[in-house]
């Protein structure tokens, strides 16, 4: 009896996958048809009798965001999976981290083998990142199984995982020719010595092509040896044969990635379960999968498809509008709108549209979105103004803003057109479309304050638009930052926040809750005005946390730090932050890890540790983490601060253009003016003294109207006698007011260094120096000290010049001595 879809697994192999137990992460790298899924499923299962637990993600597009959705589905209904859906795929350095702590904290305490089919099919090098990153963590109780036709890790990660990855390729997976021998045995065939060597070389032990050379040769009693495409194999031997309904069905099953028999059913249109069940039992090339549906193999899929092509185009839109049909009926209605599309059927395509409040959007749908609305017949789409809304809505945040301009017309259309909608609907409709337009007037408060306005009177309920759970500051730790747009505009902007947040309060649930109350404490601290600042800041403080806006909570301790500086009190946060460990929960956005970042950079720059800044926020050649586009003038400005702490002044001189134009689009002026003042002080740094002047001289005229002096302030190390120089001049005011301020932080400064760092600082001076250290805190001049060590006053000058920098004293300040003295006494 002749047992021909029958699996084999020689007693090499199954040695072999026993290996996958120990392994953290196997590779299973090889051509198609050589077995790779089939030998992972046949250890999955023997897993799956043990009572082991078992996951499976077969990959199906090229995108990180479908890779992403599979991760997520893969971990459905566990605790680790309802974090991971709170994240996206991780494409920084912070992300990875946030992601692979909730992988060590809630991985279930039991084995779990997590089972990633056809990666050469992902085209993202963040979903690699990921895999390698997971990889090089090793989870005990983790197990990665990886399968791919290409390679996945290259050479340098290979050896860098060493032991903790096992690998297999088409040579352990080939059938040698004594397998063979007992693999046709099994089948029922009846070979001959020299048939089976002659198959073993013209197979070379490929599995698919020795399987498809059994059928023929039980069908035909000859094998093909000689074709010269496996496809073209596969024609022959599993499609021309069959009969005319067959044929159609198994074009239908090689169409969708997964499919049910129950599905192909409906997309034929006639009932022929027996026809459907015969091809299941006859094919191997269909594979169950564990989710109790079916898959063809790729290289079925792809000689059906192929096939496919060729039926005229009226039965081929018929096929794909009933396979959109049956994903709509399942409520599948993401999968159902390419099918709709293709099948020509807009009136279901836009029914499923308005079913997808929550849309997260398939890659392939974003180039569908504006030809779905331009080739839909007029007198259809006016029959879906839901629908039109939910794809403007992700229009805009595809930046795809010209065409979403186009489709607001359409969707005014719509609504008037459409006759079937109530007053109250029609203006629900219409109050959507201004909390859209809303964001094309940001940074403009007022612009964007009018659009909500007029959405409020108009919405019976909460907008669909909004999310409470979003990221008002989108990643930025200023709030002036994103909405100063012009010099004069300070008060102004401070009482267009605090008349404009409210009904947007109302209107989104409190989102971005305590910005207005932190508008005002961080415009008073621009101002120098340290100690007006706290009953603001503490009003934002207690808004923010009320509500839950941990963005909010972020910019404010951003402010408290800054401000700290000038109280000398040392920022426990900002040590928190640099090593993320702070009150956000790990499931919460990965981004705020990256404001947490710099946050704690920017005070570690002024505070002159410049050990302690996050890398990323000086690498310029480094993968830059994720802040949404509006707060990158606010990461420049701050990343420009960590140069100059690390006296990389060329280089933030090479970078200040690209920075610069980053600010004009939204028009970020106090970003504008932190980068002008660090412009100048770069220049200080390096001694060019005529164009130190000309940027100087262009920050004070920026900053004087408004008086914001912080900016300046906290770059006097490097700007004090120029900004001596030109408290003389046009901008006396600003400029004194500026060294006012400046003095009183690096007052501050010195006191948390003495604090915080002098017993750190001592154990660094040798015995000589500790020696003089000690002589000139006791108020010896260089003189007495020389003579009392023979030693040179220069040399004593030399040696404090040291000391001071050890000891993280500024050279250019007036009171070393005094704040030497300081060190000894705290230490």
């Amino acid at each position: 009896m002749k047992r021909l879809n029958n699996l084999y697994y020689s007693k090499r192999i199954k040695e072999l996958l026993a290996e996958l137990q120990t392994a953290g992460t196997t590779l299973v790298v090889a051509p198609m048809g050589y077995g790779k899924t089939l030998a992972v499923q046949y250890f999955l299962q023997e897993q799956e009798r043990c009572g082991k637990r078992v996951l499976r993600q077969s990959i199906y597009g090229a995108g990180a965001e479908a890779f992403w959705q599979g991760v997520c589905h893969s971990w459905q209904n566990t605790e680790l999976g309802a974090a991971l859906l709170q994240q996206s795929l991780p494409a920084d350095a912070n992300a990875k981290t946030l992601v692979l702590e909730l992988f060590r904290q809630l991985l279930p305490q039991e084995p779990v083998y997590w089972f990633i089919d056809d990666l050469h099919l992902l085209e993202s090098s963040e979903a690699i990142d990921f895999l390698f990153a997971l990889s090089k963590a090793g989870f005990a109780d983790l197990h990665l199984l990886l399968v791919s036709r290409g390679q996945i890790f290259d050479g340098s990660r290979l050896l860098e995982l060493g032991r903790k990855v096992f690998c297999l390729d088409k040579h352990d997976l080939a059938l040698q020719r004594d397998e063979l021998a007992e693999y046709s045995s099994r089948c029922g065939l009846q070979l001959t010595a020299q048939q089976l060597d002659a198959l073993h070389e013209a197979c070379e032990g490929w599995f698919s092509v020795t399987y498809l050379n059994f059928l023929n040769y039980d069908r035909y009693q000859r094998f093909c040896l000689d074709t010269g495409s496996v496809y073209e194999m596969i024609a022959n031997v599993l499609l021309r044969p069959l009969p005319s309904e067959q044929q159609r069905l198994l074009l239908l099953m090689g169409q969708p990635e997964e499919f049910t028999p129950e599905q192909v059913a409906y997309a034929y249109g006639t009932s022929c379960r027996e026809s459907v069940g015969r091809l299941l039992e006859c094919n191997a090339f269909i594979i169950r999968l564990a989710n109790g549906r079916l898959r063809c193999h790729h290289m079925l899929k792809q000689a059906t498809r192929h096939a496919f092509g060729l039926l005229p185009e009226a039965e081929q839109q018929m096929y794909f509008r009933r396979l959109g049909q049956w994903y709509a009926q399942q409520k599948e209605y993401e999968e159902a709108l390419d099918w709709l599309y293709r099948g020509r059927d807009f009136d279901g395509l836009l029914a499923a549209v308005q079913q997808l409040r929550d849309w997260s959007m398939h890659p392939q749908h974003r180039q569908h979105l504006f030809d779905w609305l331009c080739e839909c017949p007029p007198e259809i789409l006016w029959q879906y103004p839901q629908a039109v809304l939910i794809i403007m809505r992700r229009m805009f945040s595809l930046n795809m803003v010209p065409e979403m301009l186009q489709v607001k017309e359409w969707y005014v259309t719509a609504l008037e057109r459409n006759t079937a909608l109530s007053q109250r609907e029609r203006d629900n409709y219409y109050g959507e479309l201004e909390v859209i337009l809303s964001f094309l007037a940001f940074n403009s408060i007022t612009g964007m304050s009018e659009h909500h306005r007029r959405a409020y009177k108009l919405l019976s309920g909460a907008p669909q638009t909004l999310s409470k759970q979003g990221i008002w500051t989108f990643g930025a730790p200023s709030v002036l930052g994103l909405y100063l747009r012009t010099g004069c505009s300070l008060r102004q902007t401070v009482e267009d926040m605090q008349e404009c947040m409210p009904p947007y309060y109302l209107l989104s649930g409190w989102h971005g809750a305590g910005a207005a109350e932190l508008t005002e404490a961080e415009a008073l601290l621009l101002q120098g005005r340290i100690d007006e600042m706290d009953m603001p800041l503490q009003k934002a403080y207690y808004q923010a946390e009320k509500h839950g806006q941990e963005c909010i909570t972020i910019c404010c301790d951003f402010l408290e730090m800054q401000r700290n500086l000038f109280r000398g009190v040392y920022s426990s946060k900002a040590e928190a932050y640099s090593r993320h460990q702070w009150q956000l929960q790990p499931w919460k956005q990965s981004m705020l890890l990256n404001s947490a970042d710099m946050c704690a950079g920017f005070y570690y720059a002024l505070l002159g540790k410049p050990e302690y800044i996050p890398s990323w926020l000086t690498d310029g050649n480094g993968q830059q983490p994720s802040v949404l586009y509006p707060a990158r003038p606010c990461r420049n400005y701050i990343s420009a601060q960590c140069l100059l702490a690390q006296g990389q002044y060329t280089e933030l001189l090479v970078r200040w253009s690209d920075w610069e134009q980053e600010c004009r689009p939204y028009s970020n002026f106090l970003c504008l003016l932190y980068l002008q003042v660090q412009r100048a002080a770069a220049f200080a740094g390096r001694g060019d003294v005529t164009s130190c002047r000309a940027s100087l001289k262009q920050a004070l005229a920026m900053a004087e109207a408004d008086k914001l002096v912080l900016p300046l302030a906290q770059n006097i190390a490097l700007l004090r006698p120029y900004l001596e120089q030109e408290a003389q001049g046009e901008c006396s005011a600003a400029a004194a007011a500026a060294l006012h301020l400046g003095q009183q932080m690096e007052a501050g400064r010195g006191q948390i260094m003495s604090a915080r760092f002098a017993e750190a600082g001592l154990q660094e001076l040798t015995e000589q120096e500790l020696q003089i250290a000690q002589l000139a805190a006791a108020r010896h001049t260089n003189r007495e000290i020389a003579q009392r060590l023979s030693l040179s006053e220069g040399t004593i000058k030399q040696y404090l010049n040291k000391i001071f920098a050890k000891l993280q004293i500024d050279a250019a300040a007036k009171n070393k001595r005094h704040q030497l003295e300081r060190f000894f006494s705290n230490s």
